[in-house]
């Protein structure tokens, strides 16, 4: 009896070419104003992200650090309107959490975009003295 090879497709990952591919589609498609679309880096950390692999970002002033959060968050809201197929399914429910040092920097990131199903969460502290008991 011959021996029956089996092409089985390997699975979906967003670093491999495809899954890069399709965020870049995704995010040029949903920001046609992007006039030169985003940096190969930004797919990058992207893809990262999508891909649940921890990421730390470090960028200058410039890079386009805000988007980091976006573009993640934007893919996958295209992906519960318009499924594709063997690409996961992305949760019900996103959420992005972001800490930024100032309170009207997180306040800046969320008014402009607003994002459906997006929510702001603001915690204000203050330290009379410097120390703080918890």
């Amino acid at each position: 009896m011959p021996a029956v090879l089996s092409a089985a497709r390997p699975p979906f990952s967003w670093t491999s070419l495809e899954g890069r591919t399709i965020v870049r589609e995704i995010i040029e498609a949903r920001l046609p104003q992007w006039q030169n679309g985003p940096k190969a880096t930004q797919v990058g950390c992207w893809s990262y992200t999508l891909e649940k692999i921890p990421t730390i970002l470090v960028a200058s002033t410039g890079w386009g650090k805000t988007s980091a959060f976006y573009g993640p968050l934007s893919v996958q809201q295209n992906l519960r309107q318009y499924p594709r197929p063997n690409v996961p399914q992305p949760p019900e429910k996103l959420v992005a959490l972001v800490v930024t040092p100032l309170i009207e920097l997180g306040n800046a990131h969320v008014s402009p975009y607003s994002l459906p199903s997006l929510l702001k969460l603001t915690q204000y502290s203050s330290c009379a003295s410097g120390t703080r008991s918890l």
